[in-house]
């Protein structure tokens, strides 16, 4: 991280929650972000969001922040075995009753297997087995590919290893949102290994906006937190430049008190899989409703992100410090 990358964030983490400031105030607010850094690990990104230029130490306490997350982590995974999470050829191969999709390794598949399966699909997305936050995934149609011309280009990229998956279709409900892209839901868990609890942390709706193919805040999109017990949107919607929502800005469909359908059912699926790596106790899921109402796992996150968990709700400290001293 440089200078450069320092100052250009923090300035416009200032824009975005605070806007235009004296020069006074601006370095009252750079020695401000220096001593809570120092006293309490907080990023930039903290600093603003969580409105800690203004909170006092009790309101502080409330939340996590870069250095209590990483604190999180070391506890409550083990770095060893976060591969199956890192890897996604590895975690479909863990979680592959739950995907509710078809997949292809690209690197062991036959150009017979690959024409079957493009028979099947009008379209498929071909991903990079490391990426994440929605990078390195394409949406490619099916009508024109010739299998053994499709599979030596991605064998002739030495750098990068694919899989191949058959899209999902959404649950009518949750595509009246932005039919432009998938929508779905982050559910944040954290097993508790000594009492064999699954415990949910956070969730999530995302929805993606001005018509992106994908929904992630850090590509525009939208989230609002979910009330875990009841399932229902609880908060406004939220970008990352602290833009508000109440209802979707193009389809205008009402984001705040809007019921996840199948809501339970969903919660049942993530705990039974946040069970099978009790060495990786903290996982943000990514799900998806299919059009049947299905959760399908599109991936889990062993690093998932504190904040957008806390945006325009609470914090969380407090809740973790609970249960990872069971760990």
């Amino acid at each position: 991280m440089t200078l450069k990358y320092i100052y250009n964030r923090f300035h416009q983490m200032k824009h975005d929650y605070i806007g235009e400031t004296s020069f006074v105030r601006t370095c009252w607010l750079w020695l401000g972000w220096i001593n809570n850094a120092i006293l309490y690990g907080a990023s930039i990104s903290d600093y603003f969001a969580y409105g800690f230029y203004k909170l006092n130490h009790t309101g502080k306490q409330e939340f996590i922040t870069y250095r209590r997350f990483h604190k999180i982590l070391r506890k409550a995974n083990n770095q060893n075995d976060i591969d199956i999470y890192r890897s996604k050829i590895h975690f479909n191969n863990v979680f592959s009753d739950l995907l509710g999709r078809e997949w292809l390794d690209t690197k062991t598949i036959t150009a017979e297997e690959l024409a079957g399966f493009l028979k099947k699909h009008n379209y498929f997305f071909i991903k990079e087995i490391m990426s994440f936050r929605g990078t390195g995934v394409k949406r490619i149609e099916s009508n024109g590919i010739h299998p053994e011309e499709f599979l030596k280009d991605c064998l002739a990229d030495k750098c990068s290893h694919y899989i191949i998956e058959e899209p999902l279709m959404e649950l009518d409900a949750l595509k009246e949102f932005h039919p432009w892209s998938v929508n779905t839901l982050r559910i944040v868990t954290l097993y508790d290994t000594q009492h064999e609890i699954v415990h949910i942390m956070s969730a999530t709706l995302r929805v993606g906006n001005n018509q992106k193919n994908v929904d992630n805040l850090h590509f525009g999109g939208i989230g609002c937190n979910i009330d875990i017990p009841s399932g229902v949107v609880a908060t406004i919607g939220y970008d990352t430049h602290n833009n508000t929502y109440i209802v979707h800005p193009i389809t205008q469909k009402q984001l705040v008190g809007f019921k996840i359908p199948y809501w339970q059912e969903c919660l049942r699926e993530i705990k039974e899989a946040a069970k099978r790596t009790p060495t990786v106790r903290y996982v943000g899921w990514d799900v998806i409703l299919d059009k049947y109402g299905k959760c399908c796992i599109i991936e889990g996150n062993d690093n998932a992100d504190h904040d957008l968990q806390q945006l325009h709700n609470k914090g969380l400290w407090k809740e973790y410090k609970s249960i990872l001293k069971h760990l």
